[in-house]
Parts: structure tokens; sequence; C-alpha cells
């Protein structure tokens, strides 16, 4: 048998074992979607979001913004959270985005800010906490492990370079390390004056103006940008005083900004990290009690996974059913053979079928 035949075979072979799989993901994809007509997905467990959603509650609880009736609920996700994260510290001390990501000084710094700011004694004190929760924050044995997982997540961080590193892992991009900074200063590991102060009163410009601005932040953060700023100028007002002056008048309208650009769901694109660090600075500069932070609380509390983690986005299903409906639009495969050399316009013809449009002519 020569090679051209051999290889010819071996060909149809393939093409055969694609087509079948192409139509084995094909019917799953039809088969995942809902009875109302799209598709859900959500992502993974993440250390990261878990722990700025323990110190968004942490600060909220301490700020005395939780409502009466919400006091069980968050106690309760605080300390099942501080559970939750000593399970998964990497052998190396430190924490990464999710329990299959390897170690990283910024969930690390997270985490240890979260397990300080859970330290509150208010939780044990509280008669609306359930009886475990209180029980659980009182146990000696837990307390010291969880000491225990701190200094080796302390040493971990020391190795990586403590502030320095955190601030050479991002460089100039102000969208990630200020946000952590600000977590660090509210847990009081770092002074606020160590945390860059943002330009809160640029939210005040119409939102089509805002790619001119020059943020230091990237657009999607700019409900961060409000929230930090805010909490930076309330902890560590500048010296200017008509700076000083103008900024205490943007206070207002900016939490204006904060609240319309707020989804009905109260997270701030579906995500927990970004909502978190909301909740957090507004709790921490006296504006938990506003309606802004009271649902980004409302959405910490219930979109908390049956585990008692946080995923970092709780709703994919626009993104899924885009990307599902771009897959189905498709015909399958190109089809291949071993024929004569295509001309350009066959070629073309093929690949507009593939894409599911119609070729030029």
């Amino acid at each position: 048998m020569s090679s051209a035949v051999t290889s010819h075979r071996n060909q149809t072979a393939w093409l055969a074992s694609l087509e079948e799989a192409w139509q084995i993901a094909y019917d799953t994809l039809q088969s995942e979607r809902t009875a109302a007509g799209h598709w859900t997905g959500e992502l993974s467990a993440s250390a990261l979001s878990t722990a700025t959603a323990v110190s968004a509650l942490a600060q909220a609880r301490r700020s005395g913004c939780v409502p009466l009736a919400r006091l069980p609920d968050a106690d309760r996700a605080i300390a099942v959270g501080c559970d939750w994260l000593v399970r998964q510290q990497n052998s190396d001390g430190g924490f990464g985005d999710t329990d299959r990501s390897y170690s990283n000084i910024a969930t690390t710094l997270l985490v240890l800010a979260a397990w300080e700011l859970a330290k509150s004694p208010e939780y044990s004190a509280s008669e609306q906490s359930s009886p475990e929760v209180a029980q659980e924050s009182q146990n000696p044995a837990w307390q010291t492990q969880l000491a225990t997982h701190a200094a080796a997540a302390w040493e971990y961080v020391d190795g990586q370079g403590k502030w320095e590193g955190l601030r050479r892992r991002y460089g100039t991009d102000k969208t990630f390390v200020v946000p952590i900074l600000s977590n660090c200063a509210l847990a009081g590991f770092v002074d606020w004056r160590e945390v860059a102060p943002l330009p809160f009163e640029a939210a005040w410009l119409p939102q089509g103006l805002y790619r001119w601005a020059r943020l230091p932040v990237v657009s999607y953060a700019v409900p961060a940008l409000v929230a930090i700023g805010q909490a930076r100028f309330h902890f560590a007002p500048p010296s200017n005083p008509l700076l000083k002056a103008f900024r205490r008048r943007a206070i207002a309208p900016t939490l204006k900004v904060l609240r319309s650009m707020q989804p009905a769901s109260g997270g701030y694109l579906e995500a927990t990290p970004l909502t978190s660090f909301v909740l957090m600075n507004l709790a921490a500069c006296g504006q938990g009690h506003l309606p802004v932070a009271q649902d980004c609380l409302r959405f910490l509390i219930d979109e908390r996974l049956a585990d008692g983690s946080w995923p970092i986005d709780t709703n994919l299903a626009t993104w899924v059913t885009s990307l599902s409906l771009h897959a189905l639009s498709r015909r399958g495969p190109l089809k291949l053979t071993r024929s004569e050399p295509r001309s350009s316009s066959q070629a073309t013809a093929e690949s507009a079928a593939t894409e599911g449009m119609p070729a030029a002519e």
C-alpha cells in the first residue's frame, strides 16, 4: 500500500473523529440551554473574592451599618468565609486567586486583611449572632489556628517584598494596587497616606468624557475610584485647602454617580471584589447607611456559594450565552479533502460558509 493511500485514510479517519467530536459538543451545548432560552454559568470559588467579601462584611459590621435583620447572615458569612480561607492556603503559606492557582502577594494580603478585620469583638458579643458563630469566634483553639495560618502567610508576603513587592507586581496601574492597599489600610497594616489619592471628583464628569480624563484606573473600576477616593479623602485629606474644599463638594454628586451605575442586583459588574471594595470603603467613611452601600451588602450576602465562599463573578449568563450563540452559529468544521488546490474564490466561499455568512460574489 502506497504512502499516499495510507495518508489519505489517516486523514479521512481524523476528519471523521473531528466531525464526531464537533457533533457531541454541539448537542451538549444545546442540551445545557435553560428553559428560558439562555445559558448560565459561574466561575470557580475564589480566595481573592472570598477575602474581599469577608473584609467588606466585617467592615460594615464594625461600622454599624448592617441591618438588624441581617446580622446573623453577615456574622455567619464572615465566620464561615474565614474558615474556608484557612483551608485554601498553599504549602508556601500564600494564597492563589482560586484553589488551583499559585500563590501571589495580592491575594495573600487580602486574606490577611480579611482575617484581621474579622477579629472584631462585636461578633461574639452580638445577641443576634447565631450560637455556633459566637462559639466559634470565642474558641481559643480556632483563634490559635488562625494565628498560625496568618504567620505563615506573612512569611510568604515578606519573601515577596511586602509592600514594594505588591507595587512591583502592578507597576503604574492603580486599578488593583490601590484597592488592595485600601483594604490593608482598613485592617491597620498600612497608613492611609500609603494609599494613593484617587481623583474621585473625576466621576462628576459626563461618562462620555471619562476616556479623556486620564483616569488612573480602567473605566469599569470607576465605582472603586469613587468609594476608595472618598475613603482616602476621609482618612487622609489633602493639605491644600482649595483642593480639600473642592473634593468635599464633590462627595455628594459622585455618590449619585455611584448609585446610578449600580445594577438592580447591587453588584457592580456582578463582581464580588469590585462590589466589596465599594462597600468596605463607603462603610469605613460613614456612608454605609446609604442605599448604594446597603445594596452592595445585600448582593454579597445573597450571592455567597453553598460552601461559604464567593466566586469572582456571580452571573455569567450574558457572557456564556453570547459565546454559545457564536459557537452554535457555525456549521461544523471545515471540510478538508485531498483534491486539487482550490482557487481563491473557492477558499473564500468555504470560509464564509464556516462562519455562517454569505460569500461575496
